[in-house]
């Protein structure tokens, strides 16, 4: 009987060389896919945000006072992994009285403005703007990188600047 080779020949350190390194550039390529800008075109920046208000206004004219403006679209992966995420912040605003409004963006042309969804929209107690972009950022939009919760401690603690987010990267689908 032969003697075993206790050596293993170096192609297989090269194999699993290769695929080690193919495996890293796949998923690199993969996470670089799902992480998309919110507002590339800095659409929010630009637009009058008494603009938007203006739309909602028309379209929801008893809610625009201590209101929270979901924007979502069924035909967007993402809205999914914002499910949990919204739930937690309804909670939170009814707790706080504020009204919730769910907009399907997807059948409603005149917020051409939102540049992508799932969107977020948060109105004071006199109906000025409190928040505007993203529910939260990363791969996965969690509660974990939620942007939603500082603004409204803040605004339970007497603050309330407008904030309007365009710079982000996360699971987005744009409009």
């Amino acid at each position: 009987m032969p003697a075993s080779d206790s050596q293993i020949p170096r192609r297989y350190y090269v194999l699993v060389g290769v695929w080690l390194i193919s495996m890293v550039a796949a998923f690199s390529y993969i996470v670089q896919q799902r992480l998309v800008s919110f507002d590339p075109q800095f659409t929010l920046l630009n637009a009058p945000t008494q603009e938007l208000l203006s739309q909602l206004a028309d379209v929801y004219p008893d809610s625009l006072s201590r209101t929270i403006f979901h924007f979502y679209d069924d035909g967007c992966h993402c809205t999914t992994l914002t499910a949990e995420h919204r739930v937690a912040i309804d909670v939170v605003a009814k707790l706080d009285n504020f009204n919730v409004v769910y907009v399907d963006v997807s059948s409603r042309a005149l917020m051409n403005i939102i540049p992508a969804s799932p969107a977020i929209l948060i109105t004071d107690t006199v109906g000025d703007l409190l928040y505007v972009g993203p529910y939260a950022t990363g791969l996965d939009c969690s509660a974990n990188n939620s942007l939603i919760d500082v603004v409204l401690n803040n605004f339970r603690q007497g603050f309330s600047l407008p904030t309007i987010i365009s710079d982000a990267k996360g699971c987005y689908c744009q409009r």
